[in-house]
């Protein structure tokens, strides 16, 4: 389990308890969603945003994060939320074609090259067929606001910001880490959004397993 990364995201969620109602994002994928298909893995869930309006809708959720402090949060919100602490990059135990879908809201950029390309594999195995991937991940815009951030030395897309490593992606990047499986891309759009008091530019990421 990466400790740096672990104590970081402790701190920030025993500091810094911000709520932030959940924006919808999620809706348009409903046609492809049904309560009776199988488990939604929120996977990085922070506060559980996402995790609680899937499952007010019916849905059999698990909410996942590397942070113990989060999920504490999440458990007196939402008492009956079932809840694992993991670090995605040692791999997510979840059978084969398990899972009709994967979000991963804001949690798939922390990784280097090599554990990103695995976590996705790991995912893309874990899903159903036709299950689907759900995910928003910052954009190149968002490097503007990171001030102090400092690229790595072999890969001009990962910075270290804060003592974490965060990836930012442009289209052609963004591609390139989900060509090696089958998806179907349902939606592939840089957008922004207000959040924690100021603009936030991201990608987002609608995929689903052929």
């Amino acid at each position: 389990m990466n400790t740096p990364d672990k104590k970081y995201w402790n701190t920030t969620y025993t500091e810094l308890p911000f709520h932030v109602d959940h924006d919808d994002w999620l809706e348009k994928y409903a046609v492809w969603l049904d309560p009776s298909k199988g488990k939604i893995v929120d996977l990085g869930c922070g506060l559980g945003h996402n995790a609680k309006a899937l499952r007010a809708q019916g849905f059999d959720v698990l909410a996942c994060d590397l942070s113990e402090k989060a999920l504490e949060q999440l458990g007196r919100e939402e008492p009956d939320m079932p809840t694992l602490q993991l670090d995605m990059a040692d791999g997510l135990p979840f059978a084969n074609e398990s899972l009709q879908a994967v979000v991963a809201d804001l949690s798939l950029h922390y990784f280097s090259r090599s554990e990103t390309l695995r976590i996705i594999g790991d995912i893309h195995r874990a899903l159903q067929p036709g299950g689907l991937l759900l995910c928003r991940v910052h954009a190149v815009a968002e490097l503007a606001v990171k001030h102090g951030a400092a690229a790595t030395q072999d890969d001009p897309f990962l910075y270290r910001s804060e003592g974490i490593l965060r990836r930012f992606f442009d289209e052609s990047e963004l591609r390139q880490f989900f060509s090696d499986q089958n998806w179907e891309t349902l939606e592939l759009s840089e957008q922004a959004m207000e959040r924690y008091g100021r603009l936030k530019s991201f990608w987002e990421v609608g995929l689903k397993k052929l």
